[in-house]
């Protein structure tokens, strides 16, 4: 039961890590004035992610609950 959840933890440090490397990236501090068009694409593909790691992540948990 104990590498599922180191898994989920990587996961989540992972993925803090990238969200901190994009947000202290170049491009993003010197601005991109084409971030903001085609927002509701953007947010769709976000939404994507999410609904994959959380199906995931429940996928992983339930499987280490049951062993």
């Amino acid at each position: 039961m104990i590498i599922p959840i180191i898994l989920v933890i990587v996961v989540m440090v992972v993925g803090f890590a990238a969200t901190i490397a994009i947000g202290q990236s170049r491009t993003n501090k010197e601005g991109n004035p084409g971030y903001f068009q085609q927002t509701g694409k953007k947010w769709a593909n976000l939404s994507w992610i999410y609904v994959v790691c959380t199906v995931a992540i429940v996928a992983v948990l339930i499987y280490a609950l049951n062993r």
